[in-house]
């Protein structure tokens, strides 16, 4: 039987001639995600489209709790969710995104903006050992926070882990650079909105 692609809204078959889809970001699983989602990643998804990148996941074991943690690419912003139910594991992370970009700062026009355009998307493997490198650190603090504050909400575990200073992005914290990835993206967005006309010669 041929394996299954996740891409989008859907399960193609991969072994079916179809239209090729153009994916908005990719979510890039660990091979343990990936064993546990049951689906063949794209081998070369587009280049993503969003402020935020490609994002990056994997399955955390913490006791009997089961929960995914995936960060941004380029900001390395983390959201953390339950890992039931995987056939609806990326639509439950593009909702858990919006309130917690709420919650960093961003402006409600820009959340809006960017998950909008985070409704299509492909399944893909791993391609950056920086950005696993972060994952692999702040996996390690969700842990213990699970472990010693069981009471904490995903979302508090969430914002908490985006306060850890990193060393890939200077020691700066996911939420402040999230934040400055958004205010930089509406500079260049209004500057390329201004229009400059013709120089009138005198």
């Amino acid at each position: 039987m041929a394996a299954d692609v996740l891409v989008g809204h859907a399960l193609i078959l991969s072994n079916v001639s179809c239209r090729q889809v153009e994916a908005v970001f990719a979510f890039r699983c660990t091979q343990k995600l990936l064993d546990r989602l049951g689906v063949a990643p794209e081998h070369e998804p587009p280049p993503a489209e969003t402020v935020l990148g490609d994002w990056y996941a994997n399955l955390i074991r913490v006791g009997r709790t089961q929960l995914v943690l995936a960060v941004s690419e380029k900001t390395l912003l983390p959201v953390v969710l339950p890992a039931k139910e995987s056939g609806t594991l990326v639509r439950r992370f593009t909702e858990s995104l919006e309130p917690m970009l709420i919650a960093v700062g961003i402006p409600a026009e820009a959340v809006d903006a960017e998950c909008a355009a985070m409704a299509d998307w492909a399944v893909a493997k791993t391609a950056s050992r920086r950005v696993l490198g972060s994952l692999n650190d702040l996996a390690f603090h969700l842990k213990v926070g699970v472990a010693h504050h069981p009471e904490r909400s995903l979302m508090e575990h969430s914002l908490w882990l985006a306060k850890i200073p990193l060393k890939v992005i200077e020691y700066g914290a996911p939420d402040t650079t999230t934040f400055a990835a958004f205010a930089a993206h509406r500079l260049l967005a209004d500057a390329g909105s201004v229009s400059i006309g013709p120089q009138k010669h005198k």
